[in-house]
């Protein structure tokens, strides 16, 4: 296949037929015509149902068209990779909220510093909505806890965090937990968020109510103010005012928390190659 026969068959997908995707294209329709006549007769299989002069995609043609996207992302990354001297363009990174504050200042410096012709977007969310975003091609890299273990995906170990169970200061000395307990935590697909839901269901307790908080300051702030339980890092007490925060140590399993740097497979670039050995360097 000739990968300028892929760039025309994928522009009358997107533009509904030959016509609009010549004018796109800057070419004739007649050779448009020509090229998916080509490439049909090449793979022997019809990409286009033709009624009435009207065009319609094949289930063969939606299955081509997702190769198509593959291979002209590589073809992409190839050309970058091979004619930039350094990392350049945009980097769309991705991290949970905690690791945005007690681990990413100190990498980005150093990158920005390493590769200033990086220009980089951040987004914050909880684990599995960024690997989402990542499978779906809307980020390029993000730090996250527990991914998945899916084929599409490259998680590289980067550091560990060691997790703790937070409450108010006035509950530390007390044996047990309150019978009546409200789970102040992060948004539903936080890998932290189910590591307490996990702890409580080996203490065969539960709480009565869950107060989402996507950000870990008003949360632990919520917590000294003696709104219920939370986990989160140990990094993060030493960015916070901890006045009136007590936190106790669990199970290690559950405590012991591996973050990975998860890229597709299928989407290597030099800026996000340059980004993990940054991570992985860092003092």
């Amino acid at each position: 296949m000739d990968i300028s026969d892929l760039i025309v068959f994928k522009a009358v997908v997107e533009h509904k037929g030959v016509t609009r995707a010549a004018e796109a294209l800057r070419r004739v329709p007649s050779n448009v015509t020509a090229r998916l006549k080509k490439l049909e007769g090449e793979l022997n299989v019809d990409l286009f149902l033709r009624t009435n002069n009207r065009l319609s995609v094949t289930s063969a043609g939606l299955r081509l068209l997702d190769y198509t996207d593959k291979i002209l992302q590589l073809q992409k990354s190839a050309i970058a990779e091979l004619t930039q001297a350094e990392p350049s363009g945009l980097l769309r990174l991705g991290s949970m909220e905690s690791s945005a504050a007690s681990r990413l200042p100190s990498i980005l410096s150093r990158y920005h510093d390493t590769y200033p012709a990086v220009q980089i977007e951040l987004m914050t969310s909880a684990s599995m909505p960024l690997i989402e975003r990542v499978l779906e091609g809307e980020l390029d890299v993000a730090m996250s806890a527990d991914p998945p273990d899916d084929p599409r995906l490259s998680c590289v170990h980067c550091f560990d965090e060691e997790l703790v169970l937070i409450m108010p200061a006035s509950w530390q000395d007390q044996e047990k937990l309150p019978d009546s307990l409200t789970m102040v935590g992060y948004n539903k697909g936080c890998s932290y968020r189910d590591r307490l839901e996990k702890w409580l269901k080996r203490q065969e307790r539960t709480c009565e109510r869950i107060i989402e908080i996507p950000s870990y300051y008003t949360m632990i702030s919520c917590v000294i103010a003696g709104m219920g339980i939370g986990m989160v890092p140990r990094s993060l007490l030493s960015l916070h005012k901890t006045e009136g925060l007590a936190y106790r140590t669990i199970d290690q399993d559950i405590a012991h928390a591996r973050t990975y740097l998860v890229s597709r497979k299928d989407n290597p670039s030099s800026a996000i190659t340059a980004f993990v050995e940054c991570t992985l360097n860092l003092p």
